[in-house]
């Protein structure tokens, strides 16, 4: 118990992310219940931009639910048919965004009970089963190995993105099920990416701090 507590908590600041992607996955679920049925729906809009502030800021909606829903317009286009509703309500994000936010916190996890490194590759590595880390190190190495899973992980996503992108041509459109399952690996390596980074700065700082002490001239 004792060593899982000292893994969980080796990078604070990683914890602290990690208690946050949960938070914030927790708010997408609940902030839907929170406002009547059909007070966000039949939307759409644009990523990287504040579309539906009228909306927002309009009856019906309360303190919570306006942060949480403009959080998610920040960061999506809010589709109304790329999106999953519950209590007759789209949720903030579309399916694929609430789909990587969902089993991001699982990446973060992974990162925080693997062996730290002050390698980001090496990090990746480490979180692996130990038959696959036996069989690359032997056969790719540490950056190899990391490309490959980072390369994993968002390939689906990319490769869905990019067909649903050029639907004019491709006549392709993604349901929300794809999404969601596009977004599960790269939740998972997206989480992991930047527990390992975070992990890796933490590791670096104690071996710092070990090199100091060892330099110090005994008394």
């Amino acid at each position: 118990m004792r060593d899982l507590r000292s893994r969980l908590l080796f990078s604070k600041a990683l914890f602290g992310v990690f208690v946050v992607s949960i938070a914030w996955t927790v708010a997408n679920f609940v902030a839907p219940f929170t406002i009547p049925p059909g007070a966000f729906a039949n939307t759409t809009g644009s990523a990287n931009a504040i579309d539906h502030w009228d909306i927002y800021t309009g009856p019906g909606f309360n303190a919570f639910a306006t942060i949480v829903y403009t959080v998610g317009d920040v960061q999506c286009h809010q589709l109304y048919y790329r999106s999953y509703s519950l209590n007759g309500n789209q949720m903030p994000m579309d399916a694929r965004m609430e789909s990587i936010y969902l089993f991001a916190p699982l990446g973060l996890l992974i990162a925080m009970l693997a062996t730290p490194s002050t390698s980001v590759a090496q990090g990746i590595v480490n979180a692996l089963p130990r038959r696959i880390q036996g069989w690359t190190r032997k056969h790719l190495g540490p950056t190899k190995t990391a490309f490959l899973v980072v390369l994993l992980g968002l390939l689906p996503i990319a490769v869905d993105g990019f067909y649903q992108l050029f639907s004019d041509v491709t006549h392709y459109e993604s349901t929300n099920l794809t999404r969601v399952l596009t977004g599960i690996p790269g939740g998972i390596v997206s989480g992991l990416l930047v527990g390992v980074m975070l992990t890796s700065i933490r590791q670096v700082s104690i071996e710092v701090e070990e090199l100091r002490a060892a330099a110090q001239p005994s008394r």
